[in-house]
């Protein structure tokens, strides 16, 4: 199959989106206002402008900025990671080096301000993207894959401490405003741990069937090409 039904729509999912955007900016502030010690992986890869995949990278390399682990009281919960704040901003002062305090403070309002700015464009933009993707018919919405450029187009998927629950449009209410969204390719988010092993498969046959249509055409492309060819050349000995 190259195409999957899905149970929202893309204003939903901006709007839920946003409100997650919003919840994230007020730990933000209340982490800058001294009203808690440590802030959520979503509030850190925000704080820090990247995506949650970019800090999941520079962490498994030991790059990272410094992290603490739950104790663990499920296994989910084992998985849950919060970064002290005050280590969380010196490791991000660190990559930066100023003239004076007043020009890192008025740096760092302009790259918050900017950054903010480019996560609405891009939210936008890739919002676009999944509306040419969906089409709805009545209540059913139904996501299409067509060619390479769908399948490398990055999708907004849900994770939890279990690993990739789903696509953002097709997983429960609960799951999308309790979960972290970051954007991934299919390929991308094929690659990681699912905690549902039966919408991996689904997904999976939505990738080798896209493909799989993307060969037939080329073969069909290519055999075309070559009909022609011949046809050229038996005008050219003809003549």
């Amino acid at each position: 199959m190259t195409s999957i039904e899905v149970v929202r729509s893309v204003e939903d999912f901006t709007d839920r989106a946003a409100h997650k955007q919003a919840r994230l900016d007020t730990e933000i502030a209340d982490a800058q206002a001294g009203l808690v010690s440590k802030v959520s992986r979503s509030a850190a890869a925000r704080y820090l402008g990247m995506s949650l995949t970019t800090l999941a990278k520079l962490m498994s390399a030991g790059e990272g900025p410094p992290f603490i682990k739950n104790e663990a009281t499920s296994r989910a919960a084992n998985q849950h990671i919060h970064f002290p704040w005050r280590d969380l901003v010196a490791w991000d002062e660190a990559r930066t080096q100023y003239d004076s305090p007043q020009a890192k403070q008025e740096l760092r309002e302009q790259a918050h301000r900017n950054e903010l700015r480019r996560q609405l464009a891009q939210l936008e933009q890739q919002a676009q993207a999944l509306r040419r993707a969906l089409s709805d018919s009545g209540d059913r919405h139904i996501l299409n894959f067509e060619g390479l450029a769908s399948l490398t187009q990055p999708h907004p998927w849900v994770l939890n401490g279990d690993g990739l629950v789903g696509h953002a449009l097709g997983v429960s209410a609960e799951a999308l405003m309790a979960g972290d969204i970051d954007w991934l390719t299919v390929e991308e988010a094929l690659a990681c741990q699912w905690s549902d092993l039966e919408g991996q498969g689904q997904w999976l046959e939505v990738l080798s069937s896209t493909m799989e249509r993307v060969e037939q055409t080329a073969q069909a492309w290519y055999r075309r090409m070559a009909l022609m060819e011949q046809v050229r050349g038996k005008k050219e000995n003809d003549a």
